[in-house]
């Protein structure tokens, strides 16, 4: 289903339910056939009325995914702090640890801590049509919670300090930042993308790789032996899959 007349006529056929559940599970089945983030925010709207939070949160995330203009994703963006503070008053946000700021993530031991940044839809080649087809990782993201990180990680020069970060891709899973990789558009969350699967996440984790520390001197490291893993906008999706990979670490969220 590709027409958006048709998506929207079914999108006002589903909300003259009186039931909310039937209105969910209406546009959920429409959702499940067109992919189409405005559906997604509209699922997000039901489940608040209902104060399903967690699933509000869900879908709010997807549509900040699939909108494609920048007012509708920023609507996007802020119902889902809007959930996010909520839950964090419940007390059901968080995973293991608590909320941190990114300048604390300068208070955790490098050579333990693990950051891993959510990639975003907007890439380098949306924006600049000839730029090259393999581009390093780090400047590949466009997305304004990605390009926030990347300016605070740049000015605080947490690579020459020893911190391991690690971007996480629908396509490549977790990518060194300054792997170089091509134009793509899959979804993590979308089987109809045929993203990476958790098999091969976990297989990624206990891969070997090299990392230089505060010193320079090159080190070999596995994903799976740090302490402290710092999940920095990651949407609920993305945190399932990364708990999945690597469920021995002490988890924490920062938000860019």
């Amino acid at each position: 289903m590709t027409d958006w007349e048709t998506v929207n006529k079914r999108m006002k056929e589903c909300q003259k339910n009186n039931k909310p559940e039937k209105v969910i599970e209406c546009l959920v089945e429409l959702f499940g056939q067109s992919n189409e983030g405005l559906v997604a925010f509209n699922i997000g709207q039901e489940y608040e009325k209902i104060n399903k939070l967690e699933e509000a949160m869900d879908f709010y995330e997807k549509a900040e995914y699939l909108l494609p203009l920048p007012d509708f994703r920023e609507r996007s963006r802020e119902a889902i702090n809007k959930i996010r503070t909520r839950l964090i008053e419940k007390g059901v946000y968080h995973l293991e640890g608590t909320a941190i700021s990114l300048p604390e993530i300068l208070k955790f031991e490098p050579v333990e801590t693990l950051l891993i940044v959510s990639g975003t839809r907007d890439k380098v080649w949306n924006v600049d049509p000839t730029a090259p087809d393999f581009v390093p990782a780090r400047y590949v993201y466009r997305g304004k919670k990605f390009h926030d990180f990347l300016a605070w990680a740049e000015d605080n020069k947490i690579e020459n300090k020893g911190f391991f970060w690690m971007i996480l891709s629908g396509k490549y899973g977790f990518t060194e930042p300054w792997a170089p990789i091509a134009r793509y558009d899959v979804n993590l969350s979308d089987q109809r993308d045929f993203p990476i699967s958790t098999e091969t996440l976990k297989n990624q984790a206990r891969q070997k790789r090299w990392w230089r520390n505060e010193r320079g001197v090159l080190t070999e490291k596995r994903m799976t032996d740090v302490k402290s893993l710092i999940l920095i906008n990651c949407s609920s999706s993305y945190k399932d899959r990364i708990t999945e990979a690597l469920p021995d670490a002490h988890y924490h969220e920062a938000v860019s």
